[in-house]
């Protein structure tokens, strides 16, 4: 036995044998005495067999102790004394992985009657080894040593001394492995105080990782108090789901419990490196508080400070929440009140980028001024801010509130930049609620007003108003919003706004927008899914200005007019039809249309467009069949399609205009336009002509525009034309350049108006010229000349050969000229070729031709044209009278070329020709008379007729030289036809040449008048005489066998065998038609004067 243990029985029967001495008699008193000294000797002899025999017994007793509790032991003793025990080398639990071990074990025992006390316990060395699984702490075999059994006593501290040497542990967890140590010792119920440590690489706990975890303190008790105080530290904790990522982590514990080891108070510190939670990122935070538990009720107090706080949406140099945190009921019941402060607050990164994204998605409209000024007055205010609020939150079992009462971001003004009150959020029934009161305002900044309401479905509404917000030209106004949040998060805005500041390619002022549409809960926006009428005091779009107007305008089929989204701003709308009334770069327009489309980015699209351009009395006029503009990042452009245009003060018309336009800088152009010009009088004077790649611009209120006119059948250059309008003042002016326009089989005068009819024909030459159009307020002015070194044509009286000279317009338009304009003319054959005269015209509102005169050097005379006025383009009569003075019979007769004639003698005379509706020309009472004192007609060639008998021949020899002393030719009949020529000798006599006999002499004393009347065609006359003496006088390309009848070309080169076989037919074939003419029916020369003449 031990030796506390034999003390004690020692002293138990000494003292029963006090108590027997005294009841009993001397003799058994006796025996008694002698029964307890031999029971003492037994005792003694026990004892001192017990102390030698102590290791034996302590080493049973314990090892019983173990086996009771089922523990595996080894272990050394090394010393078992009265007041001390000593055990060595224990081992707990399996060897081979032992759960508890110690290099000694010392014990310092107190004697006492009964059990001896156990004052001091010493461990060297010791090991521990334990397992956290599921929550359950086990030591392995020492759990029953540990733990026991619950006994229902309240716990107390033993009354011992505890001291440790070097005692260290290992937790295995689920978590990871956790190293335990603790160094120190003293009284348990006063006094002790050790240096407690425990490390681990990492920590995993549900889904977040703590990296090298550390807590390093002194633990101690006093009046049976314990206490902690030390740091508990961390180089990082992460939880990746939830987006947290905590540094250099320290949280500094100065706790103490009570003796019932429930109620704990004390205070901390708390200290964090750059750390981030979500989005939510901070420099360092930094805090301090008090904590108690009693009685199953925490009560806290806080004081928490961040620096370098920073979100996607906002952010401070520091921002402080401090306050109180109460747990009761299990924490059923928390409650958390506070408030909260900041300063330097300012936009954060994704706030920054969603406002220079809204701006950047505006840009073009107004959008972007008023985003612009927000992002730099609200980033301007935020220097110098501070936030101050308070909340109370609360969670009672499953039910959450927060309560704002108040809470204020002041911006570096001094002014409220955001204002929250009687804001209260809950989420009663398991629905979140929301209500409450805001407003904004600041320096530079939007004004709004709003109150938030929500129902217990989870709908939320804020209803709210904005006072005018503006930037430049650019103002916003929202007299009402509704904004209605539904369960899944999808937002409806009901409201209107007033408008006014640039939109894509105009602006629109005091613009009235109803809004309405839906925010998605990816935040894409769409506004105005149906029909909604707008109203406007002006809207400009490129120069175009309207007046106050309502427009109705639809979405598409499918979607809505407005969006926005990760794609960017996005408007599509179109209409049935516009009426609208405006100016356009100053000027009154009015403009009607078919339907019109609207995208952006995209087109304007806007058919059956009737638009009046100028004052109601003075209007020009566009009609357009399509149009369409897109919007770029810089210009808008677009085509134009089937435009007419009627310029009021311009008597020419653009039809069918189909052209790209572009608009940028305050610029408009149209390129590559093509477009057919017309005259807009009835009957139209010209023909139309046609240009492509014509070229507009408007800028500045000023129109400039180039054309090239072509004719549209052979693509002949005819004009260029540079066009300069200014629209402020309604002045303009056309320059038309004709470089060269060459007549010929390719182009004619009456392929370009009707008004050459009749006047020309097979023109071929060149034209050159200019001419200029000038409009204003107070009318049109056009003026021009065009001049041509060598023309021929055909006239109404005759081919004219080498026409030369310059023609001035003074009304280009009206095809007027100013009076007396001279044309030289090299040659006009209006039945004789005349050379090297002139024509005197004025052209009259290209209606009629006044001719002033014309004089030609003719055989040795002069040939004259009486002035004469000719209405164009109507079938009229026209007489031409021609005098001629001094015209040389010999001349005449070498032009003619009847080389088997002389004749000599001067002549003067008037040949009226008259031109009936049809065209067809007539001469009527022409006359050539000669001068005094006469002349000679004289044949000198062979007679070709056959014999005409003895007498015949005498008189043809005794006629073929005559002399007169006055001669007159009388001429009647169509130029086309059988022309009759009276020709009338007086005071006749023979030449000099004329051969005298017996007739001759028998007559020479009488008076004799010889008439002749011919009748022959005029031309086929003329012509048919001069063939038979000059082969090549008509030079017919089939006259020199080049090509067939048909057209065919038979050789590249003249032979002169063909050409000399074909005149030799030629010359016999007139030579028949001029006999067949000669031998009609009726007789050419009358057999007497009395002979009814035609």
């Amino acid at each position: 036995m031990p030796a506390h243990c034999l003390c004690a029985g020692q002293r138990a029967i000494a003292h029963a044998m006090g108590s027997d001495g005294e009841t009993g008699g001397r003799g058994g008193r006796r025996w008694l005495r002698w029964t307890l000294r031999i029971v003492s000797i037994l005792l003694v002899l026990a004892l001192i067999t017990a102390w030698l025999q102590r290791k034996e017994i302590a080493e049973t007793l314990i090892d019983d102790t173990f086996a009771d509790a089922g523990v595996e032991a080894s272990y050394d003793i090394e010393r078992i004394g009265l007041r001390e025990q000593v055990l060595t080398d224990i081992v707990l639990g399996n060897p081979a992985r032992p759960d508890f071990t110690a290099d000694r074990l010392e014990l310092r025992i107190r004697p006492q009657f009964g059990l001896p006390d156990i004052t001091e316990v010493t461990l060297t060395e010791p090991r521990i080894y334990g397992v956290l699984r599921d929550g359950e702490l086990s030591f392995g075999q020492l759990d029953p040593l540990i733990f026991g059994e619950e006994t229902g006593e309240p716990f107390e501290f033993p009354d011992v001394e505890l001291f440790i040497d070097d005692g260290r542990g290992l937790l295995e967890t689920e978590f990871g492995r956790i190293g335990l140590k603790l160094a120190g010792g003293g009284h348990l119920r006063g006094g002790f105080a050790a240096e407690v440590a425990a490390v681990a690489d990492e920590l995993s706990l549900r889904g977040c990782a703590v990296e090298r975890p550390t807590l390093y303190g002194e633990l101690s008790i006093d009046a049976e108090r314990p206490a902690f105080d030390g740091p508990l530290r961390f180089e990082g904790l992460r939880c990746e789901d939830a987006g947290l990522a905590l540094a250099d982590g320290t949280v500094d514990v100065s706790a103490r419990a009570e003796r019932n080891l429930q109620d704990v108070e004390g205070q901390y510190a708390l200290a964090l490196g750059p750390s981030s939670a979500g989005t939510l990122a901070m420099d360092e935070l930094a805090g301090e508080g008090r904590f108690s538990w009693r009685d199953g009720t925490l009560n806290a107090l806080y004081d928490v400070t961040a620096s370098a706080l920073q979100s996607d949406y906002a952010a401070a140099q520091t921002f402080t929440i401090d306050g109180r945190l109460r747990a009761v009921e299990g924490f059923g019941n928390i409650q958390l009140a506070g408030e909260v402060s900041g300063e330097e607050l300012r936009m954060g990164g994704d706030l920054d980028s969603a406002i220079a994204q809204l701006a950047d998605a505006g840009r073009g409209t107004l959008v972007a001024p008023l985003a612009n000024r927000l992002g730099l007055n609200l980033a301007r205010e935020m220097r110098g801010s501070t936030l101050a609020g308070r909340f109370d939150a609360r969670l009672i079992g499953d039910i959450a509130s927060v309560i704002v009462p108040e809470a204020r971001l002041r911006g570096g003004s001094g002014q409220s930049v955001l204002a929250l009150s009687r804001i209260r959020l809950t989420n009663a029934a398991g629905m979140p609620r929301f209500s409450g009161d805001l407003a904004t305002g600041g320096e530079g900044l939007p004004r709004i007003t709003g109150r938030v309401e929500q129902a217990v479905g989870g709908a939320s509404e804020l209803r709210l108003t904005m006072r005018e917000y503006a930037s430049g030209n650019s103002r916003l106004t929202v007299p009402r919003l509704s904004i209605f949040r539904s369960r899944d998060g999808r937002i409806t805005l009901d409201g209107q706004v007033l408008a006014s500041g640039p939109l894509p390619g105009g602006f629109a002022q005091g613009l009235v927008l109803p809004v309405d549409g839906t925010i998605a809960p990816d935040g894409s926006l769409a506004l105005w899914n149906g029909c909604r009428n707008l109203r406007f005091e002006w809207l400009r779009y490129a120069n175009l200005t309207l007046g106050r107007q309502s427009l109705t305008l639809c979405p598409p089929s499918t979607g809505s007019i407005l969006g926005y989204g990760e794609n960017g701003l996005r408007i599509a709308a179109g209409t049935t039809e516009l009426d609208l009334a405006g100016t356009l770069a100053e000027t009154p327009i009015r403009l009607s249309t078919g339907a019109v489309g609207f995208a952006y980015p995209g087109a304007v699209s806007a058919r059956d467009l009737d638009i009046a351009l100028g004052p109601a009395d003075n209007a020009q006029r566009f009609t357009i069949t399509d149009v369409t503009a897109n919007f770029g990042t810089d210009a808008v452009t677009g085509t134009i399609t089937g435009a007419d245009v009627f310029l009021a003060s311009v008597p020419l018309d653009i039809v069918g205009l189909d052209s790209a336009w572009r608009y940028a800088g305050q610029r408009l152009s149209l390129s590559q336009g093509s477009f057919t010009l017309e005259d807009r009088q009835a009957p139209f004077r010209f023909e139309p002509l046609v240009t492509r790649d014509a070229t507009l611009t408007l800028a500045d209120n000023r129109i400039t525009a180039d054309a090239l006119l072509r004719y549209p059948q052979t693509d002949v250059a005819i004009a260029d034309a540079d066009i300069v309008h200014d629209l402020s003042t309604g002045r303009g002016e056309a320059l038309l350049d004709v470089p060269g326009v060459t007549f010929g089989s390719a182009l004619q005068p009456l392929d370009l108006t009707r008004l050459a009819l009749g006047v020309v024909a097979n023109v071929e030459g060149t034209v050159t010229g200019e001419g200029r159009i000038a409009w204003a307020e107070s009318g049109v002015t056009s003026t021009g000349a065009f001049s041509t070194d060598d023309l021929d044509l055909a006239a109404a009286f005759g081919p004219v050969r080498g026409a030369s000279g310059t023609v001035v317009f003074t009304d280009l338009l009206g095809l007027t000229t100013a009076p007396d304009q001279r044309i030289a003319l090299e040659a006009v054959n209006p039945g004789i070729e005349i050379y090297e005269g002139e024509m005197g015209f004025q052209l009259i509102d290209g209606e009629r031709i006044e001719v002033t005169g014309g004089r030609w050097p003719f055989l040795g005379g002069t040939l004259s044209v009486r002035p004469v006025t000719l209405n164009i383009g109507v079938q009229e009569s026209r007489t031409y009278i021609i005098d001629v003075a001094g015209l040389e019979a010999p001349l005449f007769i070498e032009r003619m070329g009847l080389s088997n004639l002389t004749a000599d003698g001067i002549f003067d005379g008037t040949i009226p020709i008259v031109f009936d509706a049809d065209g067809n020309g007539r001469l009527i009472g022409g006359t050539l008379q000669s001068r005094p004192p006469g002349g000679n007609v004289a044949y000198i060639g062979e007679l070709t007729y056959e014999n005409l008998g003895t007498f015949g021949n005498l008189a043809f020899e005794a006629l073929r030289d005559l002399s007169y002393e006055e001669m007159t030719l009388a001429m009647d009949g169509p130029l086309t036809g059988e022309l009759v020529t009276r020709v009338r000798f007086s005071g006749v006599g023979q030449g000099e040449t004329a051969e005298r006999n017996i007739v001759t002499r028998a007559v020479a004393q009488l008076p004799i008048d010889l008439r002749i009347n011919i009748r022959a065609p005029f031309y086929k006359l003329i012509s048919t005489l001069r063939a038979l003496y000059d082969p090549m006088a008509l030079r017919d390309p089939r006259s020199l066998g080049l090509i067939g009848a048909d057209g065919t070309v038979l050789r590249d080169a003249v032979d002169q065998d063909t050409v000399d076989a074909m005149d030799e037919a030629a010359a016999e074939q007139a030579e028949r038609e001029l006999r067949e003419s000669l031998n009609a029916s009726e007789p050419d020369i009358q057999p007497q004067e009395s002979e009814e003449t035609p």
